[in-house]
């Protein structure tokens, strides 16, 4: 007598492993996610251009960063196309997150702005370099395949 049971459907491969580039993207995602939460209180409270104005400039960019960043993760975490060039943004944001948001909110004194930026500059232009140049090859690009 002959096997009763059905063929099994044909399964999908499995996908490829998240590659380092990836990784480190979701690190510094994640990492830009919690400085954002725990500065947004200072943030909300600071108006930088009238007191009589119901926003700040800088209440609006953070409100378009977060929604962005949390846009991003969404998307990259479903592996989506549209992911990989939401990480490329993100990854841009290194340098004028790290160099001019710390001085802003908290009220640095000029000499100290000035310090701050010489240091934090090029470390967000390296974070953004490194991030970029590793989503830009190929298999990180490979990683977001779903449509």
């Amino acid at each position: 007598m002959a096997d009763a049971s059905p063929d099994p459907l044909p399964t999908a491969p499995p996908p490829p492993p998240m590659p380092i580039a990836v990784r480190l993207w979701f690190i510094w995602a994640f990492a830009l996610l919690a400085v954002t939460g725990l500065l947004l209180p200072r943030i909300i409270e600071f108006v930088d251009f009238s007191s009589r104005a119901p926003f700040s400039l800088l209440g609006l960019f953070m409100m378009a960063e977060l929604a962005a960043l949390l846009f991003g993760i969404t998307v990259a975490m479903q592996r989506k196309r549209i992911g990989h060039r939401f990480a490329i943004g993100i990854a841009i944001l290194a340098a004028p997150i790290l160099a001019g948001l710390p001085p802003i909110v908290l009220e640095f004194p000029s000499a100290a702005v000035a310090g701050w930026q010489t240091l934090f500059i090029p470390v967000g232009l390296a974070i953004s370099v490194v991030l970029i140049v590793g989503l830009l090859r190929p298999g990180s690009r490979a990683y977001f395949s779903e449509d």
